[in-house]
């Protein structure tokens, strides 16, 4: 499972995105320019008043991503997307060449950001995909590299019932629809002559709601210390 593929996608689906996009494009094509970003940055001038200023750079448009598109692929896959003061393991050289490079380029100091799974803020060691962001303003962020190991192509799947309180009540209800139609009757009754499809089946179905609620409740509030929709950029439960 790529994450840089999965925020593409979720970019994809950003119905606003794509307007804007395909506004810019038309007005890059007028313009005579392609596959490139106006971006303004603020920052201080070299004046004694300090007075702001807007500096205007060109960033490729491909490499930009909403709030919106980090935190869809957060709650998909199980990611954190927190500030790179959070990460504490030395970052490759390759990574360190990129951020220097992208902050020379700007001309000021940058706020970086890192998405990840919340075990790579805390591992000096961390072998899965690590993404690094910078911060360039309105909600949006430019992805500066990525580097370890793919997460396992199970992992959208496995992350599914966590995304939200929704997903994981549907998920309850269709486990325990399962457990009620596969349970023998003789398992929830010892009364004889018994209706496969009778008011005890169904009082079985709403106990395993019950039972699997709570036994779900205690793992993501003891274990997992929170849904992924309300996770994904706390740093708290590190």
């Amino acid at each position: 499972m790529d994450v840089l593929k999965d925020l593409k996608s979720q970019r994809q689906k950003n119905i606003e995105y794509v307007e804007n996009s395909l506004i810019a494009e038309a007005y890059s094509i007028l313009k005579g320019e392609t596959n490139s970003k106006d971006v303004s940055f603020m920052g201080l001038s070299s004046n004694s008043n300090n007075a702001l200023v807007s500096v205007n750079l060109k960033l490729d448009s491909n490499r930009i991503f909403t709030q919106k598109d980090i935190k869809r692929s957060c709650e998909n896959l199980g990611l954190r997307f927190l500030d790179f003061k959070c990460y504490n393991a030395e970052l490759p050289y390759d990574v360190h060449i990129k951020k220097n490079a992208f902050e020379i380029e700007m001309g000021k100091e940058m706020k970086f950001m890192m998405l990840t799974e919340a075990s790579n803020f805390c591992s000096k060691f961390p072998n899965t995909q690590q993404l690094l962001f910078a911060e360039i303003g309105r909600g949006e962020y430019y992805f500066i590299y990525q580097w370890g190991r793919e997460y396992s192509k199970y992992r959208k799947i496995t992350s599914l019932p966590y995304r939200n309180v929704e997903f994981l009540f549907v998920h309850i209800v269709l486990i325990s629809t399962i457990l009620t139609i596969v349970t023998p009757t003789t398992f929830i009754t010892t009364k004889p002559n018994i209706d496969y499809f009778s008011m005890i089946r169904m009082a079985y179905f709403f106990w395993c709601v019950v039972f699997l609620s709570s036994m779900f409740a205690y793992y993501v509030i003891g274990i997992r210390k929170g849904l992924n929709n309300t996770q994904w950029d706390s740093a708290s439960f590190l």
